[in-house]
């Protein structure tokens, strides 16, 4: 009897530290993908502001957008715990087009949690 409560008390312990270390979701993890590439395209369009009204605005705005990586999808993500509590070294398939070209690379990244919200750290 001793035995198979201590494997039941082993169990539910085991279980209560899992749910309590759960790291990022699939979603979080697209979310912050997206928002990385769409704060790039942020600062670009903000670093084009310096040339509205002007000849080569246009130009500069066909050059810049065709080298700018377009996000085409996040897949197969994997974050596994590393260095401590809420930080998670994860990797994932980002599928990007630049100047036309479509190319698919395994990336690796941090993800952090501070006050209760997932961050991007490379």
């Amino acid at each position: 009897m001793k035995k198979i409560i201590k494997f039941t008390t082993l169990v539910l312990f085991t279980s209560l530290i899992a749910a309590c270390s759960k790291g990022p979701s699939d979603g979080d993890v697209k979310d912050l993908v997206e928002a990385q590439y769409d704060q790039a395209n942020s600062m670009m369009h903000s670093a084009m502001s310096g040339v509205k009204g002007t000849e080569m605005e246009s130009a500069m705005n066909d050059m810049m957008a065709g080298m700018m990586p377009k996000l085409e999808a996040v897949d197969n993500i994997n974050c596994d715990e590393a260095e401590g509590e809420n930080t998670y070294l994860c990797t994932a398939d980002i599928t990007q087009t630049i100047s036309g070209e479509k190319r698919t690379d395994e990336t690796n990244f941090k993800v952090h949690k501070v006050n209760d919200e997932w961050v991007l750290r490379q």
